[in-house]
């Protein structure tokens, strides 16, 4: 019935717009200009929205809501919104998660919309809200629907944890998605108070370590090449950009300006293909790095765990492989040079050659 009342109260409030075609839309005009009219409209409780524009050419009739009825919509509207923040009846919150609601919900909405006729049941919503922050506070913990000291039930909510870890790292085996597995697992094995839960995990996080290893050296191998593809793109592209600005070169001394214009074209593009071809090297060389790092930590961790039976360390972050560094411009032009006159170097040295038999040699 509330939920009835605060539609009711939007269709109520909201401006009207009635189409020649007998078409009837109600939201809040939100612009307007001598031929067309915009308004905003909401459908499913807010959770679909549509701004529309309309010829007025198409209207038949316009009824606009005053400044009090869209500030009742707006209250209405904000109200609505507030019935996602309930108190949950099996579990507690964090005590700060009490304050953050309280501050920016409730008495956000008390303060923006105080002539509200639900200010009286926020105000209310607040003191339930505040009474189990209180009881949080003072080191209470509501678990399945029963309030008790922390330190009684931690032990359990612990233990329900990784319960949920485990079936979760299960699934995720059998999907063969081990490295979002094995950070479940690191968690389980990681709970002193629960030695049963961890000696079920230790073993299945054996078992993830090695194809989650092998998985990671095949996108390392991959991405090792794509870092050779990319910079070969970038040398190409590089080459083409020097040839078109030598051809603009060339175009602005002989004075065409139907050529230079072309050539100003093809220089442009191959700036664009250089940049492109750039950002993706750079792109790679950042999977790279990160397929790097997880690989040497999983690579520690399995190491580990094949010559321990005890609690493997927390993971820590290892510095990234260094990867091989881009040849500076003048090998690749120099690169590039000999690729290109090989053939005249090869004739060079037979001719020396040649001539060494002939003068040396045969004397």
């Amino acid at each position: 019935m509330l939920m009835a009342l605060v539609l009711g109260g939007f269709c109520a409030r909201a401006d009207t717009v009635k189409l020649n075609d007998g078409t009837v839309l109600e939201g809040d005009i939100t612009a307007e200009d001598d031929a067309t009219l915009s308004i905003y409209l909401e459908f499913s409780g807010g959770t679909i929205t549509q701004t529309r524009q309309i010829n007025k050419a198409d209207i038949a009739g316009v009824v606009r809501s005053t400044p009090e009825q869209k500030a009742e919509r707006q209250a209405a509207r904000d109200y609505e919104k507030l019935q996602k923040y309930q108190l949950n009846p099996k579990d507690s919150y964090a005590a700060g998660y009490y304050d953050q609601i309280i501050k920016d919900v409730f008495r956000t909405f008390l303060t923006e919309h105080p002539n509200s006729p639900h200010a009286s049941n926020v105000t209310a919503r607040i003191a339930e809200w505040a009474a189990e922050r209180d009881l949080v506070a003072a080191g209470n913990i509501k678990f399945h629907g029963r309030w008790s000291p922390a330190a009684e039930v931690a032990p359990l909510i612990e233990r329900e944890r990784g319960q949920q870890l485990l079936q979760q790292a299960r699934s995720l085996i059998a999907q063969r998605r081990f490295e979002p597995a094995i950070q479940q697992l690191q968690v389980v094995v990681h709970m002193e108070r629960q030695p049963d839960l961890v000696s079920l995990a230790k073993p299945l996080l054996a078992s993830a370590y090695q194809p989650a290893v092998s998985s990671l050296e095949q996108k390392w191998q991959q991405l090792d090449k794509d870092i050779s593809s990319a910079q070969h793109r970038v040398d190409q592209a590089r080459l083409t950009l020097g040839a078109a600005e030598a051809t603009l070169t060339q175009a602005t001394s002989s004075g065409g300006s139907q050529s230079i214009v072309q050539a100003q074209i093809t220089v442009n593009r191959a700036r664009g293909e250089l940049n492109a071809a750039q950002n993706y090297l750079n792109y790679v060389k950042s999977q790279f790095d990160t397929v790097s790092q997880k690989l040497t930590t999983l690579k520690s961790q399995a190491s580990w765990t094949e010559t321990s039976t005890t609690t493997p360390p927390a993971p820590k972050v290892q510095p990234a492989p260094s990867t091989t560094a881009a040849p500076p411009d003048v090998l690749v032009s120099l690169a590039a040079w000999v690729k290109n006159n090989w053939v005249a170097m090869a004739t060079i040295g037979a001719v020396i050659l040649f001539l060494i038999y002939q003068f040396f040699i045969k004397d």
